[in-house]
C-alpha cells in the first residue's frame, strides 16, 4: 500500500483509539521553528488558460466562477487542509503546500525519519501518485494543469513568509519552457534518481511501479524528450469496484465464488466512466479553440486515446476524435 495511504489510515486509527480526546499532532523540529531547510522534491503547478479567462471577465459571476475553480484546485492539492489525517501526514512527511493565485507549490522532504524507514523510492513514488490523483480529479472537473517537479534545496521560513529554492525555480522553468502541453513535467535528475534507485530491486518486474509513473513526448520546438507524470495510467488501476449501492448489495448477497466477478464488473463500469468523463472534458475544453491553444488539447486527446487503448481497447466510442 502507498505510504501516504498507510499514514492516513494510521492517523485515523490513532484518533479512534484515543476516543474524544484529540491526538496531538506530531511536530518536526522544522515545524517548531517555522523554518525548513532540506533536500526535497518540489513541484510548481498552475491552471491552463487561467490568464486568458481572467482577461475576458465581464461580470462578477465570471470572476467568482474563476475563484471557485482556483479554490477547488487548492483543495485537491491539500492546501490548508482542515482534515486532521491529512495534516498529520504532511507533518510526518515534512510536506509543504503553498498557493498564490492559480499556482500551487508543493515540497516533500527527503531528510525525514519516514524516508529513513521506507526509503526515498517509496516516499517519492507515493507523492507522485498523490499528485496524479489530484491532477486526474482536476481534469475530470475540466481543470487541466501544467507544471514541473524537480529535486533540490528547499528553504522555507513560514514566520517571515520567505521561500528560496533552486528546485522550485527549475520546476517553474519546466512549467514555463518544457510543459508546452497540459502535463506535469519531470526533471531529468528526478527521473534518473527514480529509474536507478536501489529501492526498485525490492519489487518484482511485474510489481515495479516505475515504468507506469511517467510518459514522454518530443518538444515540438527543441526536439528534447520531455517526461511527465502519467496520471491516467497511475489512477486507472486504483479505481474502486463499488460502482453504486446496487453493486455493493449484490456483492454482500452473492456466494463467495461469485463476488470476484461482481467486483470486476463494478471496476470496469467505473473505469469506463472515468475515461468517458475525461473524454468529455477534453472535447468541451477544445471546442472553439484554434492555433496553439487547440494544439494543447489535441495533445491531451492523443494522450487520452493512447491510455484508453491500454485499458479499454474495445471501447472505440470513448476515443476523442482528432
Amino acid at each position: 500500500m502507498l505510504v501516504n495511504e498507510v499514514l492516513k489510515k494510521q492517523a485515523a486509527a490513532a484518533r479512534t483509539a484515543a476516543g474524544p480526546k484529540e491526538v496531538e499532532e506530531p511536530k518536526t523540529p522544522a515545524e517548531e521553528s517555522g523554518v525548513r531547510t532540506t533536500l526535497a522534491m518540489v513541484g510548481f503547478l498552475d491552471l491552463l488558460g487561467f490568464s486568458d479567462r481572467v482577461e475576458t471577465v465581464k461580470t462578477e459571476e465570471d470572476l467568482l466562477a474563476i475563484a471557485s475553480d482556483v479554490e477547488k484546485i487548492r483543495e485537491l492539492f491539500e492546501y490548508r487542509s482542515a482534515k486532521k489525517s491529512t495534516n498529520e501526514v504532511h507533518s510526518i512527511l515534512d510536506k509543504t503546500v503553498l498557493a498564490f493565485s492559480d499556482c500551487v507549490i508543493l515540497a516533500v522532504s527527503l531528510e525525514t525519519e519516514m524516508v529513513k524507514v521506507e526509503g526515498a523510492f517509496d516516499v517519492l513514488g507515493s507523492e507522485i501518485w498523490d499528485i496524479a490523483i489530484s491532477q486526474s480529479r482536476c481534469a475530470l472537473g475540466g481543470h487541466f494543469l501544467r507544471g514541473g517537479i524537480d529535486i533540490g534545496s528547499w528553504y522555507y521560513d513560514r514566520a517571515r513568509d520567505l521561500l528560496v529554492s533552486p528546485a522550485m525555480v527549475r520546476a517553474y522553468k519546466a512549467e514555463r519552457d518544457r510543459a508546452c502541453y497540459p502535463v506535469i513535467a519531470v526533471s531529468d535528475p528526478l527521473y534518473y534518481l527514480l529509474r536507478d534507485h536501489p529501492g526498485r530491486k525490492f519489487y518484482s518486474k511485474d510489481s515495479d511501479p516505475f515504468p507506469d509513473q511517467f510518459s514522454s513526448f518530443k518538444h515540438p520546438k527543441s526536439g528534447k524528450r520531455i517526461r511527465f507524470i502519467n496520471y491516467l495510467r497511475l489512477v486507472a488501476p486504483s479505481l474502486d469496484w463499488q460502482y453504486d449501492k446496487a453493486t455493493r448489495d449484490a456483492y454482500m448477497k452473492a456466494p463467495l465464488d461469485e463476488r470476484g466477478q461482481i467486483m470486476e464488473d463494478g471496476y470496469m463500469r467505473n473505469l469506463s466512466g472515468f475515461f468517458e468523463q475525461h473524454k468529455a472534458m477534453i472535447v468541451s475544453a477544445r471546442r472553439g479553440t484554434r492555433g496553439a491553444v487547440r494544439e494543447k488539447y489535441e495533445f491531451l486527446a492523443q494522450y487520452h486515446n493512447t491510455e484508453l487503448e491500454r485499458f479499454l481497447s474495445n471501447r472505440k466510442d470513448l476515443r476523442v476524435r482528432l
